[in-house]
């Protein structure tokens, strides 16, 4: 599912409006009336994990994609050709969550075995093991300007790291239940987390203060989230059915978005105009209004 999120990031705005899923080789996209309709069609498999993937990030100032896996390694992809050109070889555990910084020099990878890992792409060893978190980190973050790094955590806690100082620089503490999802705003302002006590919560990156706390409904679920360039709104991914969009200043749930099965996952577009959402239900229905990939338009 990640990585096809990942893919449908770098489609042109303007033209898509939806994905639908067709079969396990090809993905439909949906396009405004004056653009020509096209099949999106699978160009490459990436193989060498011996176990689930669970996270992929892309470079494309790089030219590369990172995948991490329940094989415990993480590996790094060439797009261009779609073969493996590094194996990260470290964690002791799954590897959940892998992010890349700005300058696609360094990959964070957080997983089971409770740590993060930062690693030089140029020299393919760990840099850095950051250890506090006391159960699995389930996902991990790096601010704009790649001085932070912010991961969550089924111990219900974020940590803030300072790459400069090489430690926490703040706990995180308020979720009632594991916080499986982590984001921060283009602007390093914000943090976002999604947890599995229903809510969303924002966080202020600077001062670690509690700014909203974004309410859901009883077992929503939060495994998904985002935030806008702009700050202007928060997105979140629950368990089943809904994705939901909610204004920051007001904390008022400004779109409520239907139609899922499973786990839901989302992905905002550069210019916050349109949200990518995907579903993890494999038992597709035999419906044609079914679909499990979405292009939601937020501007309507």
């Amino acid at each position: 599912l990640r990585p096809v999120l990942e893919v449908l990031k770098f489609l042109s705005p303007e033209e898509v409006v939806g994905v639908a899923r067709v079969s396990k080789q090809f993905y439909e996209a949906s396009f405004h009336s004056e653009v020509r309709k096209l099949i999106f069609k699978q160009t490459n498999v990436l193989e060498g994990h011996t176990d689930c993937v669970y996270s992929v990030a892309v470079s494309l100032k790089k030219g590369i994609i990172v995948s991490a896996s329940e094989d415990s390694t993480i590996r790094v992809w060439s797009l261009t050709t779609g073969q493996v050109t590094q194996v990260l070889r470290g964690h002791s555990g799954w590897v959940l969550y892998v992010a890349i910084s700005s300058d696609g020099e360094w990959v964070v990878s957080g997983g089971a075995d409770n740590t993060l890992r930062v690693w030089s792409l140029a020299s393919e060893l760990t840099t850095l093991v950051l250890t506090g978190h006391s159960d699995t980190v389930r996902s991990v973050a790096i601010s704009s300007n790649d001085q932070y790094i912010v991961s969550c955590s089924d111990d219900k806690t974020l940590r803030v790291w300072s790459l400069a100082t090489e430690e926490v620089t703040r706990v995180l503490e308020g979720h009632s239940g594991c916080v499986c999802s982590v984001a921060i705003s283009k602007t390093d302002q914000y943090i976002v987390s999604g947890s599995i006590d229903d809510t969303v919560r924002v966080w202020s990156l600077p001062s670690g203060d509690t700014i909203r706390v974004l309410q859901g409904h009883r077992f929503d679920f939060f495994v998904s989230v985002a935030i806008s360039s702009n700050d202007e709104f928060v997105v979140g991914g629950t368990c089943h059915v809904f994705v939901k969009v909610w204004n920051l200043a007001s904390g008022q749930i400004i779109q409520q978005l239907g139609g899922h099965l499973g786990q839901i996952l989302v992905s905002l577009s550069d210019d916050d105009k349109y949200l990518v959402s995907g579903d993890d239900e494999e038992t597709f229905p035999e419906s044609e209004n079914y679909f499990p990939f979405k292009v939601w338009d937020l501007t309507t």
